[in-house]
Formats: C-alpha cells, sequence, structure tokens
C-alpha cells in the first residue's frame, strides 16, 4: 500500500495532470477508433504494453451502444455498435506477454470496421516498478453498405462506387506502446495506425487515410482506510489534429465492489459500476453515458458493459521423467 508521501506526490501529479487537460478544448468525434468510457478496465486494447502483464491470463469481451434508440432521416436503420473480443497470456521465462484483440465496430449509416491485431510485450524490471514495451499488428478492415448509404453532397466521388452494392477493403495495421507501473499505478503512452494505410476501394478517386491516433493514460491506487481505495485515473487522445481528454476517478471496498465517474470534454457524464466475483477471478463492468452537447443529433444515453475471466497462469517449462535402471529404481 502507498505511503503518506507517496500518496501526497501522486495527488499532486493528478491535480496538475487534470489542470492540464481542462486547458484543451478542441474536440472533435471523427475518430476511426470507438472511444470507451471503460478504457481503464480494458488495458489490452488500450496499449498493447499491458499483454502479459503482472503474470495474468485473461480473456474479455467488451460491448459499447453508443447513443441507444439513436434515429436519423439520412441513415438506416440500427445503433451504433462496438464489440470487443481480447485475450492475454503471459511467457512469464522469457519476461514477455501474448495478446489478440478483435474488434466490430457497426454504424446505421451503412458503414462497419473490423480489427484483428496479435499483440507481443517485453517486460523488464527497472528501479522500482517495471518498464514495458509493446507491438501489435495486424488488419483493419472498413466497408460500406451501398444499399442503405446515404451521400450526402452532391458530386461525392463515393457515389459510383458504394451506390447499391457492398465494398469492403483491409489494410495493414501497426500499433506501440510503452508503460511504466510501480506497485499501485502506471503510466503510459501508445500509438496506432503508424503503417499511413488508406482506403481506397479500387477507385482513384477515394482515398481515406487511416490517421494514426497517440494515447496518453495513467491511473493510480490510493488507501483511504482499510476497506477502500479510491483509483483515479485519467487519458487524452490526439489524432486528426484535435484532442479529447478524460479523467474519472473510482472508489473501491475491499476489492470486491466499485462505484465511479468520469468526464469526457465536450461530450458526456459517465457514471460506472463493478464487482469482482469468484476471488477477484471475474470482473464485472458497466458504464453510462449522459450526452451533454449536440443533443438534438443525437440520444443521451450510451451503454457499456465489460467482463473479464482471469484464467490460472500457465507455467511454461519442462518436467522432468523419472528413468527406471537395474541398479536404481525411482518410485
Amino acid at each position: 500500500m502507498p505511503t503518506k508521501l507517496l500518496k501526497t506526490s501522486l495527488l499532486r501529479q493528478l491535480t496538475l495532470f487534470g489542470m492540464v487537460m481542462a486547458g484543451f478544448s478542441q474536440v472533435g468525434w471523427a475518430q476511426q477508433d470507438p472511444q470507451l468510457s471503460l478504457f481503464q478496465q480494458n488495458t489490452i486494447f488500450l496499449n498493447p504494453a499491458f499483454a502479459g502483464f503482472q503474470d495474468k491470463s485473461l480473456v474479455q469481451l467488451h460491448i459499447r451502444n453508443q447513443w441507444t434508440g439513436y434515429e436519423s432521416t439520412n441513415d438506416g436503420t440500427g445503433s451504433l455498435g462496438t464489440t470487443i473480443l481480447g485475450a492475454s497470456l503471459p511467457l512469464g521465462k522469457w519476461n514477455t506477454g501474448l495478446g489478440i484483440v478483435y474488434m466490430s465496430d457497426k454504424t446505421p449509416s451503412g458503414v462497419s470496421q473490423q480489427t484483428i491485431r496479435l499483440q507481443m510485450a517485453y517486460h523488464q524490471p527497472l528501479a522500482s516498478g517495471t518498464l514495458s514495451l509493446g507491438l501489435r499488428a495486424g488488419l483493419q478492415s472498413k466497408s460500406f453498405d451501398g444499399r442503405v448509404y446515404r451521400v450526402r453532397d452532391v458530386g461525392d466521388p463515393v457515389v459510383n462506387t458504394f451506390s447499391g452494392r457492398i465494398v469492403s477493403q483491409s489494410i495493414p495495421d501497426v500499433g506501440l506502446g510503452l508503460v511504466y507501473a510501480g506497485t499501485n499505478w502506471n503510466v503510459g503512452i501508445s500509438a496506432d495506425h503508424l503503417a499511413n494505410g488508406t482506403y481506397t476501394f479500387n477507385d482513384p478517386a477515394i482515398a481515406m487515410p487511416l490517421a494514426p491516433i497517440y494515447t496518453l493514460h495513467g491511473s493510480a491506487e490510493l488507501l483511504l482506510t482499510t476497506s477502500f481505495d479510491v483509483i483515479p485515473f485519467a487519458q487524452v487522445r490526439s489524432y486528426s489534429g484535435r484532442v479529447v481528454p478524460e479523467a474519472g476517478a473510482r472508489i473501491e471496498f475491499r476489492d470486491m465492489f466499485w462505484l465511479g465517474g468520469s468526464y469526457r470534454l465536450n461530450d458526456a457524464a459517465i457514471g460506472m459500476v463493478g464487482v469482482s466475483l469468484l476471488n477477484n477471478r471475474l470482473d464485472l463492468g458497466y458504464s453510462l453515458d449522459y450526452t451533454l452537447v449536440n443533443l438534438p443529433a443525437k440520444a443521451p444515453l450510451t451503454h457499456e458493459v465489460f467482463v473479464r475471466f482471469v484464467m490460472p497462469t500457465m507455467k511454461m517449462g519442462t518436467k522432468g521423467i523419472p528413468i527406471k535402471t537395474p541398479r536404481f529404481r525411482i518410485n
């Protein structure tokens, strides 16, 4: 548990970080990856350096339903939904970890994207903490269903390519991550979509670049009493010249129940709750976003559900086999 001096230092750093975040005001929402409210739970999606981190083998499911009940006079029917499946496996013998993440993201406008990434991280003890370096690589696919896709601009070159049919394309995707963690805190930075990929759908008139996304994130665990901890967390995402800061905290009771909230600048206030079962092997989380801006064009509520199961750690190695000889007998 942190000492009083450590808690004071962490509180000062988090206060300064919050003041810096409050200074950002240029925010946009045309990102190519989903903006998760429970990002601090889904660490292997957040940063590849968390693959196999802390010797935990796990599988997880993350579902986000954006603007539940959203309806548009221009687009098709249906919800804006994201599903993320992930798994992480530590290879302690080599101080490494492996991971895999699959994401599916759909919208009523007929646009969808899928991502599959293989991840690998190397964990190196450094000073009083652990430095982790991560790499992920895979494919990112985007598809358009021209039967429901609505073209709003006259003369848009996508008319001839998409109208009345389904088109799709997959391009390479590469990301990097760095995390430094102590006993009860971590900070990290990740960079995604570094392969400079561009969607063209075999049409020279169309160019949709997959823009890089950079994320700075951190969290800490501070002891309040013998039963309660407070866990502040924050992230800042940067993409296409825009900056999206978000910060919050949750209060945890005996590593079993937690309740918290956060705020995403110029977008939403977020409430969240969670529980840990089966001796902390099964983690369940739920969040509810309440949209605060541009309400006429959005539905007010967004829901997220997160499920993670931590498996027994697999031991990498070999076991000796007894050999019987005429002179010695090993039972």
